[in-house]
This record gives structure tokens, sequence and C-alpha cells, in this order.
């Protein structure tokens, strides 16, 4: 009887842990899918700005625009609203001035596994788009 109920705690315990790293997945690539979303109206934030004499154009990405297109969209959405301890935590644009990048943060709460990780599992999901014009 207790070699039973050895093994039953150890199926549940098992099952527990399958079904709390697929949430885990789930929630991440659904907050990948918002990143994803967020950086593309981000890279479409670009400034143009004239080159030279020889009329050619410069697309430009500012921190502030893509951090404000990205939060824009975040809001739109309502990410905050579907993700526990959902963050903006990085909105800028790359070195080149032409990518914009944004980070996202959110704390998966799992089922049963919840009880020994009462804070939740932190994720964080990074998505990138390069912004360009074409005639």
């Amino acid at each position: 009887m207790i070699l039973i109920i050895g093994y039953v705690l150890i199926v549940l315990l098992a099952v527990s842990a399958t079904l709390a790293a697929t949430l885990v997945n789930t929630q991440a690539r659904k907050l990948l899918s918002v990143a994803d979303s967020a950086v593309t109206a981000a890279a479409d934030s670009f400034e143009v700005e004239e080159n030279g004499e020889d009329g050619a154009l410069d697309l430009r990405l500012s921190d502030e625009g893509v951090a404000a297109a990205a939060a824009k969209y975040v809001a739109d959405v309502g990410a905050a609203e579907r993700f526990d301890g959902f963050a903006l935590a990085r909105a800028s644009s790359s070195g080149d001035d032409t990518t914009a990048v944004v980070r996202l943060s959110a704390v998966v709460r799992p089922p049963i596994i919840g009880w020994f990780v009462p804070e939740g599992i932190p994720i964080s999901v990074e998505s990138s788009a390069r912004t360009g014009l074409t005639r």
C-alpha cells in the first residue's frame, strides 16, 4: 500500500511538472508574439532625414519614438491584463538607429507547482526589427 501511494505521488509530481513546463512555454510564446508585434510597430516609428546634396534619404529611429510606439501597442492590446507581472523592460533603437529592440517580461504562475514557487516563474523575451524604406 505504501509503495502504491509512493508511485502515485511520483506520477502526480511528474504530471504537474510537465503541466508547469508546458504552461511556461506557452506563455513565453504568447509574450514573444506580443513582443514581435510591438517591435514591428516601433520599427514603423522612424523619422526620415535628407542626407547630403544628392537627396538621399536616411531613416532614423529614436529611443523615445521606439519606446512610445511599443508602449502604445502593448497598452492597445491589453498585455498588462493578459500577463501577470507584465513589464516593458526595454524599448530602444540599436546603435545603428535603424533597428528597434523590445524586451518584455512577465511572471507565470503554474497551478500545482505554484505552491513550491509562490512568486511565480519569471519569463523574458526580446525581439528586434529593422526599419526599411523601398520605392
